[in-house]
């Protein structure tokens, strides 16, 4: 069993293979100790879970600003729910880190469950920094100092490997460097995933892919995953330059109604035109 820490007012346990949760009532102010050290623990462990809160959009919006400014996207209502009916809410939706086809990846999200039966749907969550420190020597040396294509797929896509098409359609597309630091750490971290990475700049699309499976094999591994299942009231906040993401097919896990908060400095959202 792992021992609960007790600091600076808060009482939280580890989580494996990474991340804390917290036991506090976010909706209670914090003090000035309180607020450094709850970002200096979203920082260090990558990713904090709070149970049974209850949260206003505005307050969550608080919270997240502790981490750096929160980003509204025109065209978004902050709020994502199974209820619309539409595919792209109800599929599988692969391996990524939000934005990261653009020079500027989202900081941080959080996702609060204001409604969804408990256990039936989860998020699972990858360190891209201990998923780079556990490659194989001779899988890096192929990727160190080259860049990737990386892609915002179609929404009919995106249960589906992007390196798997020799062209897959794109509502947006970038470069970026197949190992980026992150600024929020100083560790390096694999900037290749499964939504998003869709062939290693200048390598022929066949061994590209091969390239891509064989690291997927490696750093999707169960053990390197952490997944946490929704209950009401869960509030997760993560580093999405540090970590990967990903859901299951939602289809069959009833009403799942999520509020989600950005932090990040760009970004508009891949169906919505920039400048709109």
């Amino acid at each position: 069993m792992i021992e609960p820490v007790s600091a600076g007012g808060f009482n939280w346990r580890r989580l494996h293979p990474f991340g804390i949760e917290l036991d506090a009532d976010l909706s209670a102010p914090l003090s000035a100790g309180q607020a450094g050290l709850f970002i200096e623990l979203l920082w260090t462990n990558g990713l904090v879970l709070a149970r049974g809160q209850c949260l206003s959009m505005a307050r969550q919006r608080e919270l997240c600003a502790l981490a750096g400014p929160v980003l509204i996207r025109t065209g978004e209502s902050g709020y994502l729910s199974t209820e619309s009916g539409a595919a792209a809410s109800l599929s599988e939706l692969r391996w990524h880190s939000d934005a990261a086809y653009t020079d500027a990846p989202f900081d941080l999200l959080a996702l609060h469950a204001l409604d969804v039966i408990d256990d039936a749907s989860s998020t699972c969550f990858l360190s891209a920094a201990d998923a780079l420190a556990s490659l194989p020597m001779r899988l890096r040396h192929r990727i160190e100092g080259r860049y990737v294509e990386m892609i915002s797929p179609a929404y009919d896509a995106i249960a589906l490997r992007s390196c798997d098409r020799r062209d897959p359609a794109a509502q947006k597309r970038g470069t970026r460097p197949t190992i980026l630091r992150n600024p929020h750490t100083g560790r390096d971290c694999i900037w290749l995933n499964e939504l998003q990475a869709a062939r290693i700049a200048g390598v022929d699309w066949e061994e590209s892919r091969d390239l891509l499976h064989a690291i997927y094999d490696h750093i999707y591994q169960p053990g390197h995953v952490l997944e946490h299942h929704w209950r009401k009231g869960d509030i997760v906040f993560w580093d999405n330059i540090g970590l990967q993401h990903m859901r299951g097919p939602l289809h069959d896990c009833g009403k799942r109604v999520l509020q989600r908060v950005i932090v990040g400095t760009e970004g508009v959202a891949p169906h919505i035109q920039s400048g709109s």
